[in-house]
C-alpha cells in the first residue's frame, strides 16, 4: 500500500513539474520572438507589462557581473533539485498540496536551468512597477512556479498534523 501512495506522489509531483517547466518554455518561446527588441506590451496601464529581458545573473540581478556565474547557478540549480528530491522523501505528512507544491519547485528550477544550460543567461519578462516609479525585477513563469511552490510548502508543511488535512491528524507517541 505504501508503494502505491509513494507512486501516486510521484506522479502528482511529476505531472506538476512537467506542466510548470512546459509553460514556463512556451512562455520564453513565445517573448523571445514576439517581445525582444520591441517596445513592452502593457497589460495592466501603470502596473503591469511584458517586456523581454535576458538576465545572466540570479534573482534582483545578483551575480550579474560575476565571472562564471552561468556554473555557479546552474550548481546552485541542481542542488536545488537534489534537496527537493530528498525533501520529498523525509516529509512524513503526505499531502497532495504539498507534492504540488514540490513539483512546482521542481519545473520552475528546470525551466531556468534549461536556460542557463541553452542560453546562457535566463529570459524573463513580467514586470510589475508602480508607475515606472517602483519596479519589480522582471521575472518568468519559471520564477512565480518557484515562489507558488515554496509558498504552498510553507502554508501546507508548516501546519500543525492536526490541521494539515492528513490521513490520521494523531502524534506519534515517543
Amino acid at each position: 500500500m505504501a508503494e502505491i501512495s509513494f507512486r501516486r506522489r510521484v506522479i502528482v509531483i511529476a505531472v506538476t513539474a512537467l506542466l510548470a517547466l512546459a509553460a514556463d518554455q512556451v512562455a520564453k518561446h513565445w517573448a523571445r520572438s514576439s517581445l525582444k527588441g520591441r517596445p513592452p506590451i502593457v497589460l495592466i496601464k501603470g502596473y503591469l507589462e511584458l517586456e523581454y529581458h535576458e538576465n545572466p545573473g540570479a534573482a534582483f540581478g545578483l551575480l550579474r557581473n560575476v565571472p562564471g556565474a552561468r556554473y555557479i547557478l546552474l550548481g546552485i540549480g541542481i542542488a536545488a533539485l537534489v534537496l527537493v528530491g530528498s525533501m520529498v522523501r523525509k516529509v512524513e505528512r503526505h499531502h497532495t498540496w504539498a507534492d504540488v507544491g514540490f513539483g512546482l519547485v521542481l519545473g520552475g528550477a528546470l525551466g531556468n536551468i534549461a536556460d542557463r544550460i541553452y542560453l546562457g543567461r535566463v529570459v524573463d519578462f513580467i514586470l510589475m512597477h508602480w508607475q515606472r516609479k517602483y519596479t519589480w525585477p522582471a521575472y518568468n513563469v519559471a520564477d512565480a512556479a518557484l515562489v507558488a511552490g515554496v509558498a504552498l510548502l510553507i502554508l501546507v508543511l508548516g501546519r500543525k498534523p492536526e490541521d494539515a488535512g492528513g490521513k490520521s491528524g494523531k502524534r506519534k507517541k515517543k
